[in-house]
């Protein structure tokens, strides 16, 4: 687990996975260590990790560079947010699936949204939204926020600096920077080399996490998804195509919801309809007009709570 202040989440979040390590550890031949690795942290965050007497190590450059910081030897790597609370046979149900199942490279469970604590039309339908995944798409690439992987492996600053010196500068994408996320990159990687079938989502356990609330915090959320996606395209360009072999569709599920989600659906096409408006303003004015490079991973404070 990386963690960079995230004292208002990180407790809660230790203990669900306290019940889970030994749930695990009853049921299958497995020894599950935790570790934190504290990201250049400000707040108590250290303070809540010893009060629940897990282990902890120092680490700078971000969450990425944590991840490598944290990596063990074993047969796989378990890695987890700091902001989510998982159910109890979760890590259970992670762990048979790479010890039965030699295939899959990659196993991460479900994802629930918590209920929002605003009280207005965009938060609700923001929650609306990611608990039905669209009500219509379900993806097959995992989200990072806990995973199961049998060999992480994301590339150094100094590959990813090799690669951005055959583009042009950038002071939006900063090519030239490290890897800021794994998700996106590993799913790629995992599809090209051994096909949509090497990631495996579980049918047991869930992952409970905070979706944005605000029209900001989802703007921040959808412009580090974009801002990466288009980044790892121009970096990586070898996994464009395999992009798009991501996802099935299910029936379409909209039409037959409730019109008051109907409605709540309606209102977050409005907001995306802006993010996407704006994240194009925004770059913009940085490629043509500012002098300064963009800060590309700004906070979403709504989302680092449980």
């Amino acid at each position: 687990m990386v963690a960079r202040n995230e004292e208002r989440a990180i407790g809660p979040s230790l203990d669900s996975l306290t019940v889970a390590i030994r749930q695990a550890e009853r049921q299958l031949p497995i020894r599950i260590d935790p570790l934190v690795v504290l990201d250049e942290c400000s707040d108590g965050t250290r303070e809540e990790v010893e009060r629940r007497g897990v282990a902890w190590i120092a680490s700078t450059g971000g969450k990425v560079a944590g991840q490598r910081r944290g990596v063990r030897a074993g047969p796989f790597q378990l890695f987890s947010d700091a902001d989510i609370a998982v159910s109890p046979p979760t890590l259970a149900a992670l762990c048979r699936v790479m010890l039965d199942e030699p295939e899959v490279h990659v196993a991460f469970p479900g994802r629930r949204p918590l209920e929002p604590k605003r009280r207005t039309p965009l938060a609700r339908a923001l929650y609306l939204y990611n608990r039905e995944r669209g009500y219509s798409s379900q993806r097959t690439w995992f989200n990072g926020k806990l995973f199961a992987i049998r060999r992480w492996s994301i590339p150094e600053r100094s590959e990813i600096l090799d690669r951005s010196r055959r583009l042009a500068p950038s002071r939006f994408y900063d090519y030239a920077a490290g890897m800021r996320i794994d998700d996106i990159y590993l799913s790629r990687q995992v599809v090209l080399r051994h096909g949509v079938a090497a990631l495996r989502e579980t049918d047991v356990g869930c992952a409970r996490f905070r979706a944005p609330e605000t029209w900001l915090g989802m703007y921040r959320y959808y412009r580090r998804m974009r801002m990466e996606l288009e980044r790892l395209d121009q970096l990586f360009p070898e996994t464009r195509d395999v992009h798009r072999q991501f996802g099935t569709r299910r029936p379409d599920r909209l039409a037959a919801a409730p019109a008051v989600e109907r409605a709540y659906f309606a209102l977050f096409g409005a907001a995306l309809l802006t993010c996407r408006a704006v994240y194009r303003i925004e770059r913009a004015y940085y490629e043509r007009l500012s002098s300064t490079p963009c800060d590309p991973w700004p906070p979403i404070p709504e989302t680092k709570t449980l």
